[in-house]
This record gives structure tokens, C-alpha cells and sequence, in this order.
């Protein structure tokens, strides 16, 4: 007997996958890249006749109600009881929480294509996958699961204070890391872990801590050079070669960070402060050269192997 919570998400895969196994036969071809999970997508459509054939197309047992049941599997069949009372699963996982690993992510994307949002959004999904509750993998009314969504959101408030790029040519296609963007990734890369953080709550912020507090550590501009430094092929020249831009870069972002942790300012006081700052950036000739430049030498090498 099983509850719906992620602790016995994997126990239930199992029994199910053994009645699969024993019940479900493929011949002469292969629909997906292994065994079992083309077993799994001919028994979704086999389930997708019987939808057809009763024209009952909408799966009207909530996701709610589902994972707070309790299942039953053994060699009778599956029973499934449903809740006396009903309680609230939240939203899913809140879109705060995937900021920090959003970053992490697109750096170990850096450079490497154009991908659009959606091949992003599902690629990174499957990354931090265990750290997902099934209530993330419920589908709103439009057909889009919640950690898609919001994951979405995690992005829009990243674009929104800066650290991702918002030109006319990035626009809502894809998700570029900007300046401030690839100064936080140098800092999470220190300790690669796809495990979503909690969140503090001294201080209300739609800013995740592990973004907002990266440039405490950047009190002077070579720190800041040391940091950029680290993600940098061996031997650059770009903060001699570019120091006007760098120098420069790295003034604006002071005063920009400095807006972030000021509590005595609204979400919305500091979004329209910083995004000012985050202008001048953008629109600085010295600073964008800068940018270029140290954009194209990032290392990012095979640090890590993305699904």
C-alpha cells in the first residue's frame, strides 16, 4: 500500500514496471531507446484508444486528490482509495527555488548553440529531476506541467533584474546569460550540485539568497577579476586588454548588487533600480566590448555531462 508522496514514487515504478514486464510484449521494432520505456509508450497508447473510444479525453482525477490516496498494486490489480479530506499541494515547487541551478545550467550551456526556451525548460527538468515532487509533473488547464511553468517564471525574474540578456535578438527565443548572470554561475560552479536549495525567509525577496549574495564576497575589483578569472581559458589577456570595460563593468555592478540587498527598498523599487543599472551596462560601448570578449573565452570544457 502506497501514499503519493516522492518516497514511494520509486516503489510504485517498480510494481508497475514488473506488471509491464510480465503483461507487455514488443516485436521487430523499438519506439524509444530502450526496452521498458517503449513497453511504457505503447501502453499510453493503448490507454489513448480507450479514451478515444468512450470520447472521454480529460483525465478528471485531480493530481491532488491522486498522490494523497493511497494505491494498491500486487498480482489482483491495482486499487487505489481515495482521501477523506482533502488538503492543499501547493503549486509545485516555487520557481524562487530554481533560480540558482537555472544559472548553473545555462552556464554549462554557454556557447554551445542556440537552444530554444522549451529544449531548455525540458532538458534542465530532467537535470534536476529528484528534487521534483510528483505534485510538479501535474498538467495545467493549458497542457503544461507546473515545473515547466514555473521554471518559466524563475527565468522571467532573472530577465527581469538582469541576469539574463533581454535584446532584440535574445527576445523570448532563448535564455543567454548576461554579465551579472555569468559572475553568480562563477560562484555556484565551486560546488556542482543539481539538488534545488531552500530558501531563507529573514527578508522578503523574489531573488533567491544564492544569486543575491554572490558579490558580498567582491568587495574589490581584483577579487572580482580572480572570480572571472577562474572561468576563463588559460592565459587571457581581456582584463588588460579591456580594462576600461572591465573597470568599468565592475563599478556599475557594485552599485548594482548594492540596490539588491537593500531591504529598506520595495520588490519593485529594487527591480526598476537595478534594471537601470543593468542599462547603463548594456548600453556602455567599453563595457559591451569587454563583454563580448569574455564571453568568448569562458572555458566551460566537459565539466559536466548534461542529459
Amino acid at each position: 500500500m502506497f501514499c503519493m508522496d516522492s518516497n514511494d514514487r520509486k516503489s510504485i515504478s517498480n510494481s508497475l514496471l514488473k506488471i509491464i514486464q510480465k503483461y507487455v510484449s514488443l516485436s521487430g521494432f523499438s519506439i524509444s531507446h530502450d526496452d521498458i520505456s517503449s513497453k511504457i509508450d505503447l501502453v499510453e497508447r493503448i490507454l489513448e484508444i480507450l479514451r478515444i473510444e468512450n470520447k472521454y479525453l480529460d483525465n478528471n482525477l485531480p493530481m491532488e486528490r491522486f498522490i494523497q490516496g493511497r494505491l494498491d498494486i500486487d498480482q489482483s490489480g491495482i486499487h487505489f482509495s481515495s482521501p477523506k479530506i482533502l488538503k492543499d499541494s501547493g503549486s509545485g515547487t516555487a520557481p524562487i527555488r530554481f533560480q540558482p541551478k537555472l544559472l548553473l545550467f545555462l552556464f554549462f550551456r554557454h556557447n554551445r548553440g542556440r537552444y530554444k526556451v522549451y529544449d531548455i525548460i525540458d532538458s534542465f527538468i530532467k537535470t534536476v529531476w529528484d528534487s521534483l515532487e510528483t505534485v510538479d509533473f501535474k498538467k495545467t488547464k493549458t497542457g503544461v506541467m507546473r515545473c515547466f511553468t514555473n521554471t518559466r517564471f524563475a527565468a522571467n525574474t532573472l530577465r527581469d533584474y538582469g541576469f539574463l540578456k533581454f535584446t532584440k535578438k535574445e527576445a523570448y527565443k532563448t535564455w543567454v546569460l548576461s554579465l551579472s548572470g555569468l559572475l553568480v554561475a562563477s560562484k555556484l560552479i565551486e560546488n556542482v550540485d543539481w539538488s534545488l536549495p531552500k530558501v531563507d525567509k529573514e527578508w522578503k525577496s523574489d531573488l533567491h539568497p544564492d544569486v543575491r549574495e554572490v558579490f558580498n564576497e567582491l568587495k574589490t575589483y581584483d577579487k572580482f577579476v580572480d572570480r572571472l578569472t577562474k572561468i576563463c581559458k588559460p592565459n587571457t589577456k581581456i582584463f588588460e586588454d579591456f580594462k576600461k570595460g572591465s573597470i568599468g563593468s565592475y563599478s556599475l555592478l557594485d552599485d548594482y548588487w548594492k540596490v539588491l540587498q537593500d531591504q529598506s527598498l520595495s520588490k519593485n523599487e529594487r527591480k526598476k533600480r537595478s534594471s537601470e543599472i543593468i542599462g547603463f551596462i548594456e548600453e556602455d560601448p567599453e563595457i559591451e566590448k569587454f563583454f563580448k570578449e569574455f564571453s568568448r573565452c569562458i572555458k566551460v570544457g566537459d565539466l559536466l555531462g548534461l542529459k
